[in-house]
């Protein structure tokens, strides 16, 4: 497998990305957490959403750390198996979009991937270039142009397209539970935490990939470039001509009768 040194050059040539790319690892009860993680009720003296982490990751670069107690937002609590789930799948409690019937926040609850509870009992997140460890998942947000460039390289062998969820809810939990769960690459929408708390960019969209898919979506990366896939897209309409409104046309013609 590629060094995470390695893959993020290659996102830097061929992705450009804006923000650091991130490994994501679920940690178990026989997994360490690195010394040099940031435990937010520790370092900060409060907890966090799970998508204020993303965004410090990304954004400031930090190593994190969370688990139940530093972790404030109950949905990513739910999907990440730290709790049990029952209450929140009961769709009771008047989540945003607070005037939304029972039955439907009951449905996105159920729809949201969900590791079963007890798996895992923290997650670590960190800019791949300074990850020390193995992580389960990479994360990159990026421009539309950017996450198809991710999606290109993803199905570069196989040619077998991704599929997608999003609802506006749980932005956060689908680039990372889903992924891990299927062994598939994902992409997806931010949704309201990742903008309020995390700082998602009004045209950011977020991109996944597991550990099983890391060399050959970085291989495709390569391959599809040299395919004439690349970022910056060159305009293909420079050289053909366009057509003035009449009244360009008009002063144009009169400009150079006259000359």
């Amino acid at each position: 497998m590629a060094s995470m040194l390695d893959m993020e050059k290659t996102f830097s040539v061929y992705i450009r990305h804006q923000s650091h790319p991130l490994a994501v690892k679920m940690i178990s009860g026989e997994d360490a957490i690195p010394a040099a993680a940031k435990l937010p009720l520790r370092d900060f003296g409060v907890p966090f959403a799970l998508c204020q982490a993303i965004g410090l990751s990304r954004k400031e670069g930090l190593c994190i750390a969370l688990d139940r107690e530093s972790l404030s937002c109950p949905i990513a609590l739910a999907g990440l198996g730290f709790v049990r789930p029952e209450e929140f799948l009961s769709g009771k409690y008047p989540l945003a979009p607070t005037n939304q019937s029972v039955e439907a926040r009951r449905n996105i609850a159920e729809s949201l991937p969900r590791f079963p509870f007890g798996r895992y009992r923290s997650i670590l997140i960190a800019p791949i270039g300074a990850a020390d460890f193995e992580p389960d998942v990479i994360v990159l947000y990026g421009s539309s142009v950017q996450v198809m460039r991710l999606i290109q390289a993803a199905v570069f062998a196989s040619g077998e397209g991704l599929t997608s969820m999003s609802m506006g809810t749980g932005g956060c939990l689908l680039p990372i539970v889903a992924p891990i769960l299927e062994g598939a690459c994902k992409y997806g929408v931010p949704g309201n935490g990742d903008r309020r708390l995390g700082l998602a960019a009004d045209g950011e969209l977020v991109f996944a990939m597991p550990k099983n898919r890391f060399e050959e979506v970085v291989a495709g990366l390569k391959l599809s470039h040299e395919g004439k896939q690349t970022y910056p897209i060159n305009p293909g309409y420079m050289t053909l001509e366009y057509r003035m409104p009449p009244s360009y046309v008009e002063l144009r013609k009169a400009l150079i009768e006259r000359s």
